[in-house]
């Protein structure tokens, strides 16, 4: 039997139809692959950048999601669903839980954020103000201090060194303010709020300054004025001032401390670590004698 024209006509619109949805399925199916890669893309990448918690379940969930769609769509849907039996139901709550835990890790931190960040009070007129770029961060006034500039003169200007200093000059432990997976951005305002839970914002401003700019060994106090009341600080910039890392190393032997088990390798991060071990044991008083008995020889 010849087919009739009409019949060829037909079965080439079915033809045409027919390859036209599959191009566009095709078309859709790789915009999707596409946007999944992203999502993966997007979470490793942050996760690079801010290590934690937080991203590091928001990464592992995402992953996890695009294998599994990918495996149900390779094998079937329905009959790989069927074969895992209680783990796909069990699989799909871990994912939900997963992305769960992300949204809220990262509205907690937006939330922490801007709450780190109120809008400045309103300022008296001054007679003769300073300039913003001169002006000090210990001058600043303490009912209306400016939080934000703080934030960013410890963010900008100093290294994680630097503020285990800030810790250490304003006798906060370490434990109340460092957690595990803590970013940089998250410490500071750990320490920012401790700070001021404490009544000690004008005492951290006065110490990022002191650390930004240090006092000339002869602006501090003389070696017969140090005791054991003396400011953590004071002691502080006393060995950084007066000593190298080679005479520190041979202050801690003279005073039976044992050097490798001090943290760090720069001499800030020595000096610091040294002073810490004499507090946790009660022996500053070792420390000023043996300070004594060296200017005296």
């Amino acid at each position: 039997m010849i087919p009739r024209r009409g019949q060829f006509a037909r079965g080439g619109v079915n033809a045409t139809i027919h390859t036209v949805f599959s191009g566009n399925r095709v078309t859709s199916m790789s915009i999707f692959l596409a946007l999944k890669l992203i999502a993966v893309g997007f979470m490793l990448v942050m996760f690079i950048r801010r290590p934690s918690l937080v991203w590091a379940v928001g990464l592992l969930t995402v992953t996890t999601a695009v294998l599994l769609d990918a495996f149900l769509g390779t094998f079937g849907r329905e009959e790989l669903a069927g074969e895992l039996g209680f783990f796909y139901p069990a699989i799909n709550g871990a994912l939900f839980g997963g992305a769960a835990v992300w949204i809220w890790g990262v509205l907690q931190r937006v939330i922490r954020e801007g709450l780190a960040a109120p809008a400045p009070a309103a300022q008296p007129k001054a007679v003769n103000p300073k300039p913003a770029a001169t002006a000090s961060l210990a001058e600043a006034d303490t009912a209306a201090f400016d939080r934000q500039m703080l934030t960013d003169a410890i963010r900008t200007r100093l290294g994680r060194a630097d503020v285990l200093d800030l810790m250490f000059d304003l006798a906060i432990h370490e434990n109340e303010v460092l957690i595990p997976g803590q970013t940089t951005s998250e410490f500071i305002t750990a320490l920012l709020d401790t700070a001021e839970q404490r009544g000690q914002t004008p005492a951290l401003a006065l110490a990022v300054e002191r650390i930004l700019t240090p006092p000339p060994p002869e602006h501090l106090p003389r070696l017969e004025k140090l005791s054991t009341d003396s400011p953590p600080t004071v002691l502080r910039q006393y060995l950084l001032a007066h000593f190298n890392l080679d005479a520190l190393q041979q202050l801690a032997l003279d005073l039976d401390v044992d050097w490798e088990n001090l943290g760090g390798d720069s001499k800030k991060e020595k000096a610091r670590s040294l002073l810490q071990y004499l507090y946790r044991r009660n022996r500053i008083h070792d420390l000023i004698d043996r300070l004594q008995q060296q200017a005296a020889i």
